[in-house]
């Protein structure tokens, strides 16, 4: 199933991390934990994504809280 995903999106995800770590260090705490909040958010997605067998995904989830902050359509 989508399993198979799961080991290359985080050797990506590893990978990406290994790349950005001198620039990480470099940051002001403020955007380091920005930046390794959103590492995590997003091998969760990878994580729940590949191991779900339902039919509702993460990006479903994230428009409904995305709508709340937009404006109404014109």
């Amino acid at each position: 199933m989508n399993k198979v995903f799961l080991f290359p999106l985080m050797l990506a995800m590893l990978f990406m991390y290994l790349i950005d770590r001198k620039s990480l260090k470099a940051a002001p705490a403020v955007n380091r934990w920005v930046s390794l909040t959103l590492y995590v958010i997003s091998i969760g997605i990878w994580i729940y994504g590949t191991l779900t067998k339902s039919s509702v995904y993460v990006a479903a989830w994230l428009s409904r809280f995305i709508d709340m902050w937009l404006p109404p359509a014109l």
